[in-house]
């Protein structure tokens, strides 16, 4: 089995986004999140998102932005 750069960088973003998602079913709103895939969190942070074709990176996106 082999796994692509773009398949690592799938699987980080679905943790962070499942982290993000269980900080808030708990009631955290306020988190900071760490990574060590600095292109992840560019992705995130900047407006690069909207040009991502991984889904999981424009969720994160979202569930950071919400109220």
């Amino acid at each position: 089995m082999v796994i692509s750069m773009a398949d690592i960088f799938q699987i980080e973003a679905r943790g962070i986004l499942e982290g993000l998602k269980l900080a808030w079913m708990r009631g955290f709103r306020q988190v900071e999140v760490e990574s060590d895939n600095a292109l992840l969190i560019d992705t995130i942070r900047n407006d690069f998102v909207e040009n991502s074709n991984i889904v999981e990176v424009r969720l994160i996106h979202e569930w950071c932005n919400r109220d």
